[in-house]
């Protein structure tokens, strides 16, 4: 049985993911920060699921989170870098404790995990490291200015990890989802707006949203045989809405 760790998985799109791979009979950790009872509720039911806490910006909670893969696993074939938080406003408006905030949890926490994973990851003939990153590192983006620094910054950081890493048997790719309704938009405003949602699925070549369950669809193939030469790939999981 595959092992799996998959950040930011009580809700959104890391609970997609890891709920996909446990249906493809992948033994996965699920990791929450604060919300327990929401992870535990949605997991429990699964019986090759761990569920565990984790701060992805807390080197010591990262270590001990590893200690026990290793203790229980001995090793691991997949990371899933998916923790994120997003927080409106643009330049002029948010603080630097905002910004430090949001860079802390999606770049910086995707380093520290990365860097704890590797010896796992290291005992697998072939091993992969996802990292959930955004169309909004390649564009413009106001009113989410550290969000879209970070997925920048992760881009270069995937890429770095695709090049240094391989030599181990370890990939690294990048997936990118397009605007997805999950819990994320309880906290910025728009996810009970029918309307707004059914603008963004008409706005979409494919004429939907993509879902968690999509993202967790490309994250399993990445892990397959038969893309055993991919390496460093950056993946779009938007119906084609980055072309327009």
């Amino acid at each position: 049985m595959k092992v799996a760790l998959v950040t930011g998985s009580s809700r959104g799109i890391g609970a997609g993911i890891a709920e996909y791979l446990l249906k493809k009979d992948f033994k996965v950790y699920v990791t929450y920060l604060k919300e327990k009872e929401r992870a535990f509720s949605r997991f429990k039911k699964y019986k090759n699921a761990v569920i565990d806490q984790l701060d992805v910006t807390d080197e010591k909670s990262v270590k001990k989170l590893f200690d026990s893969i290793k203790k229980d696993e001995g090793a691991l074939d997949l990371l899933v870098n998916s923790a994120a938080i997003e927080i409106p406003g643009k330049t002029e408006e948010i603080s630097l404790a905002t910004w430090d905030k949001i860079v802390n949890v999606k770049l910086t926490g995707a380093f520290i995990v990365t860097k704890y994973a590797i010896p796992l990851l290291k005992k697998r003939k072939r091993s992969t490291i996802v990292n959930i990153t955004s169309t909004l590192s390649h564009s413009g983006t106001p009113d989410y200015p550290a969000h879209a620094a970070a997925e920048a910054g992760l881009i270069s950081y995937s890429r770095t990890c695709a090049i240094d890493l391989a030599r181990y048997g370890i990939r690294t790719h990048m997936v990118n989802p397009t605007t997805t309704r999950t819990e994320m938009w309880k906290d910025i405003g728009g996810f009970e707006d029918d309307k707004m949602w059914k603008r963004f699925a008409e706005n979409n070549p494919l004429k939907r949203v993509s879902t968690p369950e999509d993202i967790g669809k490309a994250i399993y193939v990445l892990t397959l045989d038969e893309t055993e030469y991919w390496n460093g790939e950056e993946i779009y999981v938007d119906g084609g809405s980055h072309f327009k």
